[in-house]
């Protein structure tokens, strides 16, 4: 008898493998014949980047503006489609006015700092030259000033590239000018409808499926909304609280452009812990030409306070563990997804993984309890519980 049992165990053991097994290689198939007609995709890729943008904007307000028209509705009485209408105006009201008042700001310390260009080169140039005048520093002060004349070369050959590309391309730059138009115009449109109908949404794709899946598909649409309100809100709130930071910071300090690059590292800061990296490289970069050692270190001295308040303070109070995900998972997840969609997938890459995490959590959740692989090991984990 116990052999008979052993060879019993064996063979469920090899079914359950050869199923395995088997499940594998059709997934892998799946994805075989789908690259095969990827040419299909063409016409949904096409239909995507062209209502893409409008729907992902909507989407973000959506969750900003949501919470304060359901506490508006519960609290003044009204109908939903009136105080949509009226916050969306006001919304729009006071963007367009922050839009305005920071473009002022970004035109005047643009131009500010391309008329004083050549005097900052020279002068940190002159720097170099008066501080490492020995021969013993002969080097280094030609690769500083090297250094300085690449920053310069690059920044001209930036700006002279840009230039070219606006007055022969302008058939390109009317182009851009109308999809932004149109995005412009879609925008508020599909947010009114999103405000208006999205809390029936999920309702209405519940009443649509089997009885048997109505109480999971619930619980999985309402956790990937709730992970998707927490990130957009949060990040938002973090990347406003670091543009208020070091545009207080680089103000004091009387760096040049300081607002300007202030914008510059609340934007990159939607990009996480690559972001806050990357802000710094333009800033130190005109702190060095603009005001030498001096000013870089001021400018370090900022970062050196910024980052502890926004790394203990902000981002905790703000944000919290709202994804509960690995840092060095965020890190592979970012640049794999720069790697592939550029810089719109830096930005959505968290939030991305963060809904396929939820969705693969589920569908696993699903397959243990409804598949014969684990029932001994639920009827075990059941028995524990009583």
């Amino acid at each position: 008898m116990p052999k008979e049992n052993g060879k019993k165990s064996i063979g469920l053991t090899s079914v359950k493998g050869l199923k395995t097994l088997t499940a594998v290689v059709l997934v892998l198939l799946i994805i075989w014949l789908a690259y095969q007609v990827r040419f299909i995709f063409g016409p949904i890729e096409s239909l995507v980047a062209a209502v893409g943008a409008p729907i992902l904007i909507a989407g973000v307000f959506y969750y900003l503006l949501n919470p304060l028209v359901t506490k508006l509705e519960t609290k003044l009485g009204w109908k939903r489609k009136h105080i949509v209408l009226v916050v969306i105006v006001l919304f729009l009201l006071i963007m367009v006015a922050a839009i305005a008042f920071l473009a002022r700001i970004i035109t005047v310390q643009v131009t500010e700092l391309l008329i004083h260009w050549p005097t900052y080169l020279r002068e940190g140039q002159n720097w170099i030259k008066e501080t490492f005048e020995g021969q013993q520093y002969d080097q280094l002060r030609n690769i500083l000033v090297t250094s300085n004349d690449q920053i310069n070369r690059t920044a001209i050959a930036w700006v002279q590239a840009h230039m070219a590309a606006s007055i022969s391309g302008v058939g390109y730059f009317a182009a851009r000018l109308s999809e932004v138009g149109v995005v412009l115009v879609s925008t508020p449109f599909i947010l009114y409808y999103l405000l208006v109908g999205g809390a029936h949404l999920p309702e209405f794709i519940i009443d649509k499926l089997p009885p048997k899946v109505r109480s999971s598909t619930k619980n999985l649409l309402a956790e990937l909304s709730e992970q998707i309100a927490k990130y957009i809100r949060g990040q938002l709130g973090v990347a406003l609280s670091v543009m208020i930071m070091f545009a207080v910071g680089y103000t004091l300090i009387g760096l040049p452009s300081g607002i300007l690059l202030a914008i510059l590292a609340g934007v990159l800061n939607l990009i996480p812990y690559l972001g806050s990296f990357l802000a710094q490289i333009p800033v130190f970069a005109v702190a060095f030409v603009t005001g030498g050692v001096k000013m870089a270190v001021l400018a370090a001295i900022v970062l050196a306070i910024e980052q502890p308040l926004e790394g203990h303070v902000i981002t905790p109070k703000i944000l919290g563990d709202a994804l509960d995900i690995h840092p060095v998972t965020v890190i592979v997840v970012l640049l794999a997804s720069g790697q592939i969609f550029g810089l719109l997938g830096f930005i959505l890459a968290v939030p991305g993984y963060a809904v396929l995490k939820v969705l693969v959590v589920h569908l696993y959740t699903w397959w243990r309890t409804n598949s014969k692989l684990f029932k001994e090991e639920l009827d075990k984990e059941l028995g524990e519980t009583k």
